[in-house]
Parts: C-alpha cells; sequence; structure tokens
C-alpha cells in the first residue's frame, strides 16, 4: 500500500472512530433532553439551558490554544522537533492554568449577579448558585487537563481517545439516571458530570504519555518564542471561538431575557436538535486539522486539495438527506422526542428556520478545518466576529416583534452568509476554482438528494409515533443509498478507465514526459597517428 494511500486510510479510520464516539454522545443527550425536561419540568430545564448558555463563554478562556497545540503537535511530531513539541505543550499548559485561575476570578464575581434573577424567573430558591459554582470549577480544574486530550488530536489518536470517551459516557449517563430516580436537581447533576469529566481527562493524560514517550513537560522549557507562536495562532483562533459561542448561546439567552424562561426551553429544543445533527456530522471533520497540517509540513498541497474535495463531497452525502429529512418530518419527530404535539408547535417553525444553516454550515465545517490546519485564520476569524455581531443586534432587535422565529432569522441569515465566505477563502488559499469546487464536491451529491425529496413530497406525513416516523424516512433513505453506491462505483469506475487508456500496453504511462530520441551522428574515422598532433 503507498504512502498515501496509508494516509487516506488512517484518516478515515480516524475520522469514523471520532465520529462514532461523538454519535453515541449525541444519541444520549438526544434521549436524555425530554427525560430531563419531565424530571426537572419545563421552567428548572429553561433555567439549566440559560445557565449553560451562559456559562459556555467561560469555555473562551481557552483562548484558542487547543487549536493551536493540535497545528504544532501533528506539524512538530511530523518533522519529529520534540524539543520543539515539548516547549510548546509546556507553553499551553502554563497559559492553560492561568486562564484557570482567570475563570474562577471571573465566575466568582459574576454568579451572585446572574443567580438571584434565574431564581425570581423560576419562581422558587433553588440550587442555581452552586450548580454554577460548581460547574465553573470543573472548567477551571479540565482546562490545564484539556492539554492532553488535544495531543490525542495532534497526533490523530482518534480511536484511543474515542474510546475513553465511550467509557466515561456509559459512566455519566448512569450517574445521571442515578440522580433523577433519586434526588432530581440542578446541583447533583452538575456533581455527576464534574466528577466524570475530571476522570475522563486524567485518562487522556495517561494516553497522551503511552504515546508520546518523549514528553517532558516543565516550566523551564518556556521561552518567549514559543509563546509569540502560540499567541500569534491562538488570538485568531480565539477570535473564532469567541464569534462561535456568539452565534451558538446567544439565541437562547436573548429569548430567556426578553420572554420567559419557558420560551427559551422551547427555542433551545429547536436549536439542540439542529446543532445535534450539524455537530454530530462536523465531528468527523474535526480529524481534518491534524492531518491538513501533515500534509502542509510536507509540501503536499495537492493532498490538501484532495481532503477539500472529497472530504466536502463525503459529508454533504451524510447532511443532504438529515436536512430534508428534518424538514419533512421534524413536525412528528419533536411531538414523539419531546412527549406532546405542543411541543411541535412552538419549536418546530423555529427549527426549519434554523435548519437554513445546516448543509452549508457542515460543508464550512470542511473549509474550516482547512484554514486551521493552514494556519490561515486571520481573516476568518474577523468575519466571523462581524456574523456574531450581526447575529447579535438582529436577535435583539426581532425577539420582540417576531418572538422565538425572529430569533431563528438573526442567527441563520449572518451563518450562511459567513459559511458563503469561508468556503470561497479555502478555495482561493488552495488555488481551486469556484467551478471545480462546485462540480467536485457538490454536483453529485445535489443530484442524488433529489431521490429523498422526490420520494418524501409524496409520502404521507408520518404520525408522531417512532415507527411510522422511520418507517416515512426509511422509504426515502433506501433508494437514496442505492443510488450514492452506483454513482461513487460509477465514477470510480469510469476513473480507472481513463486511467487504463492513459497507460501504454507495455507499462509506460502515456502521460508522462515522452522520449526525446536524439539521432547520434556517425562516429569519426580515427586519424592515423602521423596525422594526430
Amino acid at each position: 500500500m503507498s504512502t498515501s494511500a496509508r494516509s487516506n486510510r488512517s484518516l478515515v479510520i480516524g475520522a469514523a472512530t471520532n465520529w462514532a464516539a461523538f454519535a453515541a454522545g449525541m444519541a444520549v443527550s438526544f434521549f436524555l433532553a425530554p427525560y430531563l425536561i419531565h424530571g426537572l419540568g419545563d421552567a428548572r430545564y429553561g433555567v439549566w439551558c440559560v445557565v449553560e448558555g451562559i456559562l459556555a463563554y467561560f469555555t473562551l478562556f481557552d483562548l484558542g490554544i487547543a487549536a493551536c497545540l493540535v497545528r504544532y503537535v501533528a506539524k512538530y511530531h511530523a518533522t519529529d522537533e520534540r524539543a520543539e513539541l515539548n516547549k510548546l505543550v509546556s507553553a499551553c499548559l502554563v497559559v492553560f492554568a492561568a486562564a484557570a485561575g482567570g475563570v474562577l476570578v471571573l465566575g466568582a464575581a459574576l454568579v451572585p449577579l446572574v443567580a438571584p434573577g434565574l431564581e425570581r424567573k423560576l419562581g422558587e430558591p433553588g440550587d442555581i448558585p452552586a450548580f454554577m459554582l460548581l460547574v465553573l470549577v470543573n472548567l477551571a480544574l479540565t482546562l490545564p487537563l484539556s492539554v492532553f486530550p488535544t495531543i490525542l488530536d495532534g497526533l490523530q489518536r482518534f480511536g484511543a481517545k474515542s474510546a475513553a470517551r465511550l467509557a466515561f459516557l456509559l459512566l455519566r449517563t448512569g450517574g445521571i439516571v442515578w440522580v433523577m430516580e433519586t434526588r432530581p436537581g440542578l446541583f447533583p447533576l452538575a456533581v455527576v458530570f464534574t466528577i466524570t469529566n475530571l476522570l475522563e481527562h486524567a485518562a487522556a493524560g495517561v494516553l497522551a504519555v503511552r504515546f508520546l514517550p518523549g514528553l517532558r513537560v516543565s516550566w523551564g522549557r518556556v521561552d518567549r518564542e514559543t509563546l509569540r507562536r502560540v499567541k500569534g495562532y491562538s488570538v485568531d483562533a480565539f477570535l473564532a471561538m469567541l464569534a462561535g459561542r456568539i452565534t451558538v448561546q446567544t439565541g437562547a439567552i436573548v429569548v430567556g431575557g426578553f420572554l420567559t424562561a419557558a420560551a427559551a426551553a422551547h427555542y433551545a429544543l429547536a436549536a439542540r436538535l439542529v446543532e445535534l445533527a450539524k455537530n454530530l456530522l462536523r465531528s468527523a471533520t474535526t480529524t481534518l486539522t491534524p492531518a491538513v497540517s501533515e500534509r502542509e509540513a510536507s509540501g503536499d498541497l495537492d493532498g490538501v486539495r484532495r481532503v477539500l474535495l472529497d472530504g466536502t463531497r463525503w459529508v454533504l452525502y451524510l447532511v443532504l438527506p438529515v436536512h430534508l429529512g428534518l424538514l419533512f418530518f421534524g413536525r412528528p419527530f419533536l411531538a414523539r422526542w419531546v412527549g406532546g404535539a405542543e411541543y411541535a408547535e412552538w419549536c418546530f417553525p423555529a427549527t426549519a428556520i434554523l435548519s437554513a444553516t445546516l448543509t452549508i454550515g457542515v460543508a464550512q465545517s470542511v473549509a474550516a478545518r482547512i484554514l486551521y490546519g493552514m494556519g490561515k485564520l486571520r481573516l476568518f476569524a474577523r468575519l466571523a466576529l462581524v456574523e456574531a455581531g450581526l447575529n447579535l443586534g438582529l436577535s435583539l432587535a426581532l425577539v420582540g416583534p417576531m418572538g422565538l422565529e425572529g430569533v431563528a432569522v438573526a442567527v441563520a441569515v449572518p451563518n450562511v452568509l459567513f459559511c458563503l465566505f469561508a468556503i470561497g477563502y479555502a478555495c482561493r488559499t488552495l488555488d481551486v476554482r469556484a467551478g471545480r469546487y462546485l462540480v467536485a464536491a457538490w454536483l453529485r451529491p445535489a443530484g442524488a438528494a433529489c431521490v429523498p425529496a422526490a420520494v418524501w413530497w409524496v409520502v404521507t406525513p408520518a404520525d408522531p409515533a417512532w415507527l411510522g416516523i422511520a418507517a416515512g424516512i426509511a422509504t426515502g433513505l433506501v433508494p437514496y443509498g442505492i443510488v450514492v453506491a452506483g454513482v461513487e462505483l460509477g465514477g470510480r469506475l469510469a476513473a480507472n478507465r481513463r486511467r487504463a487508456r492513459d497507460v501504454e500496453p507495455g507499462g509506460q504511462d502515456a502521460r508522462a514526459t515522452p522520449v526525446i530520441r536524439v539521432s547520434t551522428p556517425p562516429a569519426r574515422k580515427a586519424r592515423p597517428a602521423s596525422a594526430r598532433g
């Protein structure tokens, strides 16, 4: 097997294992959502969503360091620069430790300001302050520990990392069920999340040392040059992360602040359903960053272009039927998922609007991984901030006159525009023309997606029952799978035939540079010895 084939195989396996672990987490989150709603109640679950949205901003204390670490671990490991790698990890660990202190200081000041207002919306005293403080402590402790799972990403050890995630996912799920059946509340749930999260990061540390035996971390290895390198990359990554938090988390906060806690829960359900689908598919693309960094470090820009085009095509094959299924079956799905037709009426309009970001967002995720892997983040991050500012401004303007649907529009429109920019920027960076990108990445998935769209257009809408929903979805997915297999197999066979035609019968590649035959002039007759000087 060639080096390129082995690299591609490793990339596919890494994406598959990472996706499997993330899919398991999403499945658990999917089934736990209605369980928690009915166990905690709409208002308390709404408070959970608002607190989750607020505290998500504290993850910005990551400062873009994780993205920097993935890129440079992959690069230095590929070039076998172990001393530089150790200096980089040491510098990142120091910055993370300082960021953890910032989380505790800012959190301790914020909780007394926010918690009383949330308790008033809840209508009763509760455990909200203790819940918020414990989640902040959890974040502060795991920030330095996040160095280790990030190292595993840079080493492309996704299989081992995914196995650990699955093991602790089972432990966490068991703890959540035990709490909800014995003592339901926000603080006991936070205890379960904190314990399992710390144990998971500790396991990642053991794995990182195992796969990188030469890893040495110490304060003495930190120098200004390494810190400048970290800063140069992480500032842009941080700005992009900040924009992402505003885009994803602001909606529930705005709805909770201007409407009601129950309305925040309804918006959160709509946004969570779309984000579950989006993140489930984007989880496979996160493995592309170290692969792109590795290829760029070795000068394989053609390999990076293949990652962009082939990666986009395959994620589109996955996301297009999900997007269409959400539109055709979203209403009965919501009614069955949460357990009530009224939830479908409350949530589906916002779900349909937010779904406009699904397909283009997943395609943009591949382009973003290219930019992260190549360190081309400056313009990307600043345009992401423009998107976030537009999102926030529109949300505040539309929440009053349009309610949940207005906030959904405020989120969807700027995001679609930003995704189009990111894709175009990645194509320009790799010198890939728009026509080539559309034909190589979008044409076949879009054509195949017409099949389930046509089937579901004539299928009677499913009743809100799992069997009816599954049967309706299957009527479109089965022929879609057949069409995709036929399209891809046909394309591969056609490519093989073209290669065969380009190879001459004797095995010489006809596309190779032709051999230039130079006729040799006849040898001159040797002169007699007496004639030679």
